[in-house]
């Protein structure tokens, strides 16, 4: 395989390198915020906290800020610094996890109110059943963080396909193992609970938020695949347990 180096054509000026590093650090803050909001909601469904749901919902809109704030930084900063290359694609990464992440903590906010309204109905089934596809979405989120982290810490100037495959593409295509994992849970998890004796409006809510869990999953992927993307140029897709190229810029030239 030939040798392939990522490399920007331009290199950037101390101050703009800087202020897009930072810029992408303030993404990566609001996505720990959703990964705790994760994790709270994990806490609350497990252990039928009502509180603590409450205290999610209320955290959504702290999100909602992040995502008005840092849309606009990103977009300031686009328009000032005239990237281009690797470096105009980091830029557009970061307003697209920015969307992500919003997206994600709906999602946490929406659970959270069912939980509260699932606690109305007397519990017939053991939710610690459900337990491993909170595991493997949290496993596919953190993952996509830290793939994320280093996208923003190590130098994409002299990155080559080595380093490519080790830091960044084999860890994406592990995420889209981890969701397919969790997709065929979220599967199992039905049939098991069309057999239950739940009632059926326990049934419904229980549904809509492994439902949402596994949205959350498939949202991971969507993280991974735009930063393959950031560094390639080329798209991605997670099919099952493998990332697959879906289109090529290399092809249509």
């Amino acid at each position: 395989m030939k040798e392939k180096k990522y490399i920007q054509e331009n290199p950037l000026t101390p101050y703009l390198r800087e202020s897009l590093i930072v810029y992408l650090n303030n993404v990566l803050r609001m996505g720990r915020i959703v990964q705790g909001m994760f994790y709270k909601f994990s806490d609350a469904y497990f252990q039928k906290d009502i509180p603590l749901s409450e205290e999610i919902i209320s955290q959504d809109d702290r999100v909602d800020y992040l995502e008005a704030k840092l849309d606009y930084e990103g977009m300031v900063l686009l328009s000032k610094a005239n990237f281009s290359g690797i470096y105009l694609k980091a830029n557009l990464l970061g307003l697209k996890l920015v969307y992500i992440f919003e997206n994600m903590a709906d999602l946490c906010e929406s659970n959270a109110k069912l939980n509260i309204e699932l606690m109305k109905y007397p519990p017939k089934i053991n939710v610690l059943s459900f337990e491993d596809l909170f595991k493997q979405t949290q496993e596919a989120f953190s993952s996509s963080l830290r793939v994320f982290s280093d996208f923003i810490n190590i130098n994409l100037i002299t990155l080559k396909n080595e380093e490519f495959s080790s830091v960044f593409f084999n860890p994406c295509q592990n995420i889209c193992t981890l969701n397919n994992e969790a997709s065929s849970l979220f599967h199992a998890y039905k049939k098991y609970l069309y057999k239950s004796k739940e009632s059926i409006e326990s049934i419904s809510l229980h549904m809509d938020i492994l439902s949402n869990i596994e949205h959350f999953s498939d949202m991971s992927t969507n993280i991974a695949e735009n930063i393959v993307f950031a560094i390639t140029g080329n798209k991605y897709r997670c099919r099952k347990n493998s990332l697959d190229l879906f289109f090529s810029v290399e092809e249509e030239e």
